[in-house]
């Protein structure tokens, strides 16, 4: 807070064009026809007529954007590694989602704390994120331009809610049905597809963490991979009753063995320190960005006396995947992809 703050009071320029910005949007909404009223979780944002510039801060918000056949203006990371002021090369510089981003859009920086100078720059029409770690910045973005901010996107039937909102807000309200329909009809499919193989192992286990020195996550049933996963048919475990019920609940090592009958383990690793040294990205950089989110974790799991004694590792049924595709785009085409990954590594 404190980062953004310091740079509108000490930035004039900044601080003028946001308000240049803000007086541009209000005219424009008091002047325009077919308003309407979007709710999301910091208010109610009122939209007048049909925003072209649209801002997307962050991978979840992109893939909704997508799936609605819309192209950001204007792109915030998670992992910030791209130097340049535009995504000039989307495909090699956006994790999972940069082949579907035919733009060059404005690099923002973290989606965390985007540049308030750049979204001036880039004057959008609409500004699309996710409220954890952007609340206090919701005033300044609004009057930039009219924002929308959501939160719990892992949350199970989050982002079908989501999506609607965001397409009453840009027009494409019938394609966001199209879009969820869609996506029923991929898990069905699924079920048929992998029914073999939940039959023979039904039960399965995620897990989320950087290093086993460190603390895990489980990854329970009750939220967005879990509507996947259990729709496809499969058992998601979760941890001992003691540990509690949230979506992800955090265990130590020594907890394993307790859900030592899960027939499948499935681990997302993630490690946000890659992302801190800004270059030019590339494919060998995007996927060297991409391989590191696993590669520490899996060296120590294999290494491990207690994780090599669980039922899944001596039947060779560990897999490793990254956090960021599994539980970070949290939309249509994560699930997709994450359909498409466990073809790969299970059938």
């Amino acid at each position: 807070m404190f980062t953004a703050l310091l740079i509108v009071a000490c930035n004039g320029n900044t601080s003028d064009s946001i308000t240049r910005n803000s007086t541009a949007h209000s005219t424009l909404s008091s002047n325009s026809s077919h308003c309407r009223i979007i709710k999301h979780e910091l208010g109610q944002t009122n939209i007048c007529g049909q925003p072209q510039k649209i801002v997307a801060l962050g991978p979840h918000i992109l893939d909704l954007l997508l799936s609605l056949d819309r192209q950001p203006a204007g792109y915030a990371e998670v992992f910030p590694f791209h130097g340049k002021d535009y995504f000039d090369n989307p495909r090699e510089q956006i994790p999972y989602l940069g082949n579907r981003v035919t733009t060059q859009p404005m690099n923002l920086g973290n989606r965390s704390e985007p540049s308030l100078e750049a979204l001036s720059k880039l004057r959008p029409d609409l500004i699309l994120g996710e409220a954890g770690g952007l609340e206090d910045k919701y005033e300044l973005f609004s009057r930039i331009a009219p924002t929308l901010l959501w939160e719990q996107r892992t949350a199970k039937g989050k982002w079908q809610q989501t999506i609607r909102q965001l397409a009453k807000a840009i027009g494409r309200e019938e394609k966001a049905e199209q879009v969820i329909k869609t996506y029923n009809q991929n898990i069905a499919a699924a079920r048929a597809e992998f029914a073999p193989i939940v039959a023979k192992y039904p039960k399965l286990l995620l897990l989320g963490g950087h290093q086993l020195s460190g603390t895990l996550s489980v990854v329970d049933g009750s939220g967005y991979l879990g509507e996947i996963l259990e729709g496809v048919g499969f058992q998601v475990m979760s941890p001992p009753a003691q540990m509690g019920s949230e979506i992800t609940t955090s265990i130590s090592l020594e907890i394993l063995p307790q859900l030592g009958d899960a027939d499948t383990i499935v681990i997302l690793g993630y490690n946000i320190s890659v992302g801190n040294r800004k270059q030019k990205a590339n494919l060998e950089v995007l996927n060297n960005v991409i391989n590191q989110q696993t590669a520490s974790l899996q060296k120590d799991w294999e290494e491990n006396a207690i994780a090599q004694s669980l039922k899944a590792s001596q039947e060779g049924r560990v897999y490793f995947t990254t956090y960021y595709l599994w539980n970070g785009l949290n939309g249509s085409i994560g699930a997709e992809l994450i359909l498409d990954q466990l073809r790969q590594l299970l059938l």
